[in-house]
């Protein structure tokens, strides 16, 4: 073997350990990019706006006032009341009895020819101030919810008694509220009313006051429903 032909492996040797370096100082190739889908466009989305629904017009409604004698016949309440309703192209047909009480009010047949006779749209009720004295007001529970019963499925208000001057609260217009529906209840205890001279009744002046928070309560716009809205651009 010739010395050229000793130094072929040699050089191979040498060449391969050089290539091996190289790869080892070589820097790693970068990962593989990693592609990440577009998050897709969200659809059309729709959320619930609250709307509030104004009551229904009274033009050409009848409105049946009874009650015992906080009605007014045509003064106080129903004074201010009736022209309130006018305003709106409604009728008033008003019906008081004086000492009216709750119990006495269901034995009796007023209500019934009444509505017969004038087919109300709606009917409030003012009554309860000749039980403020009962002392166990929850026997007229059952006549409370007679009353509610006859005059369904109208629309029916009962405005409840204010507090008595020097008379304390005895629970009555509870009574009246929790066994009054489908009427809505209108609470008139907190109110501070102008009385006549026995102390009881209101004056014009007092029956405004009361005209005015029953008013706020029965033209309220109605629960707000909830209604889609389409947000799409």
């Amino acid at each position: 073997m010739t010395r050229a032909m000793r130094r072929v492996p040699y050089l191979a040797v040498l060449v391969l350990l050089g290539c091996s370096k190289k790869d080892q100082d070589a820097p790693a190739p970068p990962p593989p990019a990693v592609l990440v889908a577009p998050a897709p466009k969200e659809a059309a989305s729709s959320t619930p706006a609250a709307i509030e629904l104004p009551p229904p017009p009274l033009t050409g409604k009848t409105v049946l006032h009874v009650g015992d004698s906080m009605v007014g016949d045509h003064w106080g309440l129903t004074r201010a009341l009736a022209a309130k309703v006018e305003a709106e192209g409604g009728k008033v047909v008003r019906n008081t009895v004086v000492s009216e009480t709750i119990a006495s009010f269901d034995r009796d047949a007023t209500l019934r020819d009444l509505l017969r006779k004038h087919q109300p749209d709606v009917v409030v009720i003012t009554l309860g101030t000749n039980d403020t004295t009962v002392p166990h007001p929850e026997v007229n529970a059952k006549h409370v919810a007679n009353i509610a019963r006859r005059i369904a499925p109208r629309e029916c208000w009962w405005i409840g008694p204010p507090l008595v001057t020097g008379k304390a609260d005895n629970g009555i217009a509870e009574v009246i509220e929790k066994n009054s529906a489908p009427c809505k209840f209108f609470d008139s205890r907190r109110l501070e009313l102008q009385r006549g001279r026995d102390g009881i009744h209101p004056t014009d002046k007092g029956g405004a006051v009361w005209a005015d928070a029953f008013w706020t309560a029965f033209r309220a716009p109605a629960k707000p429903t909830a209604v889609a809205t389409d947000l799409r651009p």
